[in-house]
């Protein structure tokens, strides 16, 4: 396990976040960092080492701090927090809304928000901050990875596939003619898929980081919602979408 920051000489004022997975949830958490860094700290954040990849060229606001993660309350809680007192975060915030019954998240708040609102509120950001997500783009990778899939410009893309979910998605008629394009794990970085995200004449998606990403990058093409959860735990849209039922 890596300390990787205590070298620093940072005179910053240093914040760690605990969110050591799912991808989806790093996401909608990207802006707290933002926020923060933009008023003076320096941002440190332990993630699952397998989410590293996404984020390491891609986000330059944060440390991040890849660990080799463990399915239990250390993964998601103890390794992280050794981890950030051991890199000497004056301020260290949980965003987990609920863990396991662990009574490390404030339930008033917990009860009464959706997971995000409550990442957000437990941070003291502004909620609209949600939708100002920052990212360092790789064109390169972007194309490369449009031109090893899309055969025909008129395509939508479906993202079926989550970490406990799989969805068989039936495409409109009006969509018969186009390219089924599949998002898979082509690529080890969730935003070499930018291109082809925003260049399809359609997208369906399950609530994931790509439904996350295509939300908080106010992207304008028509999509589909694929509902996986409870209210408490789907996060909140601001963008058109349709709905559908899982």
């Amino acid at each position: 396990m890596q300390h990787l920051h205590n070298a620093s000489s940072s005179s910053k004022p240093r914040i760690g976040l605990i969110q050591s997975r799912g991808l989806g949830d790093i996401v909608i958490a990207l802006p707290i960092a933002k926020w923060y860094h933009d008023r003076g700290h320096e941002v440190v954040w332990p993630i699952d080492e397998k989410f590293y990849p996404s984020f390491k060229d891609s986000i330059s606001y944060v440390k991040f701090i890849p660990f080799p993660f463990k399915h239990t309350i250390s993964g998601f809680y103890t390794t992280p927090l050794e981890l950030l007192r051991a890199n000497n975060c004056s301020k260290i915030i949980n965003l987990y809304s609920y863990l396991g019954g662990l009574p490390i998240f404030k339930k008033s708040l917990s009860n009464s928000l959706s997971f995000d609102q409550y990442k957000y509120a437990i941070s003291n950001v502004p909620f609209k901050e949600k939708w100002n997500l920052s990212i360092k783009r790789n064109s390169a990778n972007e194309l490369k990875l449009y031109k090893d899939k899309i055969k025909d410009d008129k395509y939508i893309l479906i993202h079926n596939k989550g970490s406990d979910l799989t969805v068989k998605i039936q495409a409109p008629a009006k969509y018969k003619n186009h390219q089924l394009i599949f998002i898979d794990e082509t690529t080890d970085s969730i935003f070499d898929w930018l291109c082809i995200i925003e260049n399809a004449k359609c997208l369906f998606m399950i609530d994931s980081c790509f439904s996350n990403l295509v939300e908080q990058l106010n992207l304008k093409n028509e999509k589909y919602f694929i509902l996986r959860s409870s209210a408490n735990f789907t996060p909140v849209l601001a963008n058109k979408w349709i709905y559908k039922e899982n």
